[in-house]
């Protein structure tokens, strides 16, 4: 695409296939040339839902385990003062 003119907002004319709209990213290459590429979106994502835990079941065994992996991790603690 090459254009001799800018509109009065300084809009330059897009090429047909290109709908309003569409995404592009405009880099300055230096003060004269701008490069206009158009971004094409990502086809390969996938979105996973995760649900918000406000509170947690209470659970006995946990709860031991959980105390047993304090107590572990308490051993090689110096007392506090």
């Amino acid at each position: 695409m090459k254009t001799a003119r800018l509109d009065a907002k300084r809009r330059l004319v897009m090429p047909g296939d290109l709908a309003p709209g569409d995404a592009v990213s405009v880099e300055a290459l230096d003060a004269d040339n701008w490069l206009v590429k158009r971004l094409h979106p990502d086809r390969n994502l996938k979105v996973v839902v995760v649900p918000t835990i406000k509170r947690l079941r209470d659970d006995s065994k946990w709860e031991k385990m959980e105390k047993k992996l304090a107590r572990a991790a308490q051993h090689g603690l110096p007392e506090p003062e």
